[in-house]
């Protein structure tokens, strides 16, 4: 009799059975279950040896047993080398579908690693570097928008300043693009975990038809499908569709990431020419008063028609007048440090009532007003019912000239009654360093700030002639004058309280009888008047350089502050809690090592067509009906096969999950705390020698 321990090699190739294996080398053993220690493996193998049937001939396998339990006997009247091809076991198969025989199991972690399929975003060479450069660009955002603010945007030119149009999308589009790819990637990502899912929960084994089988996540909008992931406990898919909503926002954020803002700008210093510098200016206007004619004559027509400062006058400030920068901007403000001289016309009411007396020998009005330093008496006749005029102090004995003396504006009316008004001015100036703003269009001062006083030695404004006092404007140190000058002189002496009137007039004249009223209105004509002639009077031409700053209005290109930091965030937040869901989902599908991509029909007819599902799901058609039928079925898949197997059918406890379901970190821990790792898990048990009886 041959030696059956040790059988003769066959003349095919081995065959591999769910129960007993004929290897090459003839050596027997079974296929185990996992984590059985070596008590377990001992009383497994005197079982074996007890209940042992005849052994088989050379080349032969031990049939699988029927599902009713019983054990069909083996026939050994056909040697090995003659199969019947009624068996299946024996079957010949074309050259071309015999090739390479499967082993019948999965392949396994560190053996043949490779050939586990994994989906691609879910391997650590894809999604590694999309969280790296998830927070690169995050922070890559927050420094450009930095770099922005610190230079005022990005000039941009032509078309690229229009907020649409073609060139208006040519720099919107590539943050939009990046931000399409981002949510591309991760709505990759996020499908693969749901696709994956059914395949984690049954890996784990016990999973009840609803959460296996019957499970598709891919099918339920993302904004309503982490609901019911959350509902069935499956956080890593409920949290991976979240991360898939909030990487919707990404792209409206990207496409308000760049704008186009007027920016307020400052240009480089310039330097230019003051053209006149303070002293006085005696020219020929000064001696025919043209001058103080042509400014009485703006002051008028301000009041009337609202004219508003000229060049370089304001608030009462005449500043020295300089060239603007246009060929930096036409439009913006100039910044400059420069001289001004502050007008001041000293304007206030009378400090006793008017005394009025009426001549009944003449019918004439004598108005007496008593101020200090300027008592003053006239007449008025009723050649009109409006009289009005301005003349300067009487001497006092000062030896202060009629040119610089105080001055007053009397105003007279008989409707409805006979009433007077007066008001006494003592102009001023003085002569300051200022800051002045221009605007750069109109040439129109917009402010000026005082800095300090002049400190200019040896200045005949401050010095001799003028000893630091004003022009009153109204008389003048003249010596035998022509008579146009005379008419000037009538004509500035009339015009200013005829504009100071018309003021009145538009107000309502009765009403600023009463009030007093001409005070204000007085100091307002008189002090344009005055900053007008100090513009000609205190001033002479000049070429002295100065530095000017300038500022202006411009397109520029800009990151919207908000945009980036909502960007950033979103950012920042998906690639943490990205990783944790690759991480925590490494660690779920620990155990499975599926062989091919799942998701067609052929490879849910290789994972499932050694179950009964198919006898239980014939003729079921409707939705309704098949979960009935899967109603309270559990379902494994074996870790070595990852063939579904279906509670109560042969090899359902041998599917069990190799460990509990832990989370990645609990699994790791538990690792490297283990004396054999996770190897011993699969682990075969040394082959039980196996003797005829």
């Amino acid at each position: 009799m041959d030696d059956v321990s040790r059988p003769h090699r066959p003349a095919h190739s081995a065959h591999l059975s769910d129960v007993t294996i004929v290897d090459d080398t003839g050596e027997t053993g079974l296929l185990m279950e996992p984590f059985k220690d070596s008590e377990d493996w001992a009383r497994e193998g005197q079982r074996e040896m007890e209940t042992l049937s005849p052994m088989l001939p050379q080349g032969a396998m031990k049939p699988r047993p029927s599902s009713s339990g019983q054990i069909p006997t083996l026939s050994y009247s056909s040697p090995s080398s003659s199969p019947d091809p009624d068996q299946a076991q024996f079957a010949t198969y074309p050259p071309d579908e015999k090739v390479k025989p499967w082993d019948g199991q999965a392949p396994r972690k560190g053996k043949e690693k490779d050939s586990s399929w994994i989906p691609m975003p879910l391997r650590t060479w894809f999604w590694a570097p999309f969280v790296v450069a998830l927070v690169v660009l995050a922070i890559v955002l927050e420094v450009m928008l930095r770099v922005t603010d610190d230079r005022n945007g990005w000039p941009v030119q032509g078309a690229f300043t229009s907020q649409s149009g073609v060139m208006h999308y040519v720099y919107t589009l590539p943050p939009v693009t990046v931000g399409m790819f981002v949510v591309a990637l991760w709505a990759w990502t996020d499908v693969e975990i749901k696709k994956m899912q059914p395949y984690v929960d049954l890996v784990h084994g016990d999973a009840p038809a609803h959460r296996s089988v019957l499970l598709d996540y891919t099918r339920t909008n993302n904004f309503i499908v982490w609901a019911r992931a959350a509902a069935n406990k499956h956080y890593i898919v409920a949290l991976a569709s979240l991360m898939a909503i909030l990487s919707l926002a990404l792209q409206p954020l990207a496409a308000a990431l760049l704008t186009v803002q007027d920016t307020w700008l400052a240009k480089p210093d310039a330097t230019v020419n003051n053209t006149a510098a303070l002293g006085l200016n005696l020219n020929d206007q000064f001696w025919d008063l043209t001058s103080f004619l042509t400014a009485a004559g703006y002051a008028s027509a301000s009041v009337l028609y609202n004219l508003g400062d000229p060049e370089f006058v304001h608030g009462g400030y005449t500043v020295a007048p300089f060239q603007l920068p246009t060929n930096l901007a036409t439009n913006g403000t100039v910044y400059a440090n420069t001289t001004a001289v502050l007008s001041d016309p000293g304007c206030q009411p009378p400090t006793q009532n008017l005394q009025m007396t009426y001549n009944t020998n003449n019918e004439t009005w004598t108005i007496v007003a008593d101020q200090p330093g300027c008592p003053f008496t006239w007449n008025v006749a009723k050649v009109a019912q409006y009289l009005f005029g301005v003349a300067p102090c009487p001497d006092t004995g000062d030896g202060t000239p009629d040119y610089q003396r105080p001055v007053l504006f009397w105003y007279f009316t008989y409707v409805p009654s006979a009433n007077a008004s007066i008001t006494f001015c003592k102009p001023s100036i003085s002569l300051w360093d200022v800051a002045a703003t221009v605007d750069l269009a109109s040439g129109n001062l917009t402010s000026v700030t005082t800095l300090s006083p002049v400190q200019a030695a040896g200045n005949n404004i401050t010095g001799a002639p003028l000893n630091g006092k004003a022009y009153n404007g109204i008389a003048y140190n003249l010596s035998d004058p022509d008579v146009f000058t005379v008419a000037r002189v009538n004509a500035t002496q009339l015009t200013l309280p005829a504009a100071v009137f018309q003021s009145a007039d538009m107000a309502g004249l009765e009403g600023v009888f009463e009030s007093d009223g001409f005070v204000g209105l007085t100091n307002m004509v008189y002090r344009t008047y005055l900053t007008l002639v100090a513009r000609t009077v205190y001033f002479i031409p000049g070429d002295e350089p100065i530095i000017v700053q300038v500022k202006t209005v411009e397109r520029r290109l800009w990151l919207s502050a908000v945009a980036v930091h909502l960007l950033t965030t979103a950012l920042i937040i998906l690639a943490f809690f990205g990783t944790i869901v690759q991480l925590l989902h490494r660690g779920d599908r620990e155990h499975l090592r599926l062989a091919h991509e799942p998701g067609t029909i052929a490879s849910a007819v290789v994972v499932g067509a050694q179950t009964n599902m198919g006898d239980l799901l014939a003729g079921r058609q409707r939705k309704e009906d098949i979960i009935q039928a899967l109603r309270d079925k559990r379902f494994r898949i074996n870790t070595r096969t990852m063939k579904i197997v279906m509670e109560g059918e042969e090899g359902y406890d041998e599917a069990a999950s190799p460990d509990h379901r832990k989370s990645v970190f609990a699994s790791g821990l538990l690792e490297l705390m283990s004396p054999r790792p996770a190897s011993r898990r699969y682990s075969r048990p040394p082959p039980v020698p196996r003797t005829p009886p």
